[in-house]
């Protein structure tokens, strides 16, 4: 899998998620109202990303009525997102250039490996690290997206 960078102006880039030559998903975030429009399928929703917690270090999925829905969070070195009361541990790997998905904090079989293919900033310009909020809607998206019944058969998707 890979998220490509479609276009991008300022304040908002629009993302899509290919697998074998096939669009599963476009995100589009907005860096001002961090919210994150998603297109699969015939779906469309809207989730706004956040920080949360005494020291802003919870990144925060809700939904497009304020519900939350998930959360990023680390245990002792292992990161995790937990969606829907299921934790998928990733970690990135390649300079920030991609990220695997495991069921366990045991990282020995991937769910999924997903490259990130973002635009490079202009000469310069301080290339963005993956703590952005961008990088974490992408993370969040591609966590949301496994979820969904149209890609609970395929689950393996690496």
């Amino acid at each position: 899998m890979k998220w490509e960078t479609v276009t991008s102006t300022i304040g908002q880039s629009v993302f899509a998620l290919w697998n074998n030559g096939k669009q599963l998903v476009t995100l589009a975030f907005n860096n001002s109202s961090n919210a994150a429009r998603i297109e699969f399928g015939d779906e469309r929703r809207v989730f706004l990303v956040r920080k949360e917690g005494i020291f802003k270090s919870t990144n925060v999925l809700t939904n497009e009525y304020g519900v939350r829905i998930g959360h990023t969070g680390s245990v002792g070195t292992d990161s995790f997102v937990e969606l829907e009361n299921e934790r998928l541990f990733y970690s990135i790997e390649n300079d920030d250039r991609e990220i695997h998905i495991f069921r366990d904090a045991a990282k020995s079989d991937p769910v999924a490996i997903c490259e990130l293919s973002v635009e490079e900033p202009a000469a310069g310009m301080p290339r963005k690290t993956f703590s952005d909020k961008t990088y974490y809607s992408l993370l969040m998206t591609l966590c949301w997206y496994l979820f969904q019944p149209v890609s609970q058969p395929k689950l393996a998707l690496v």
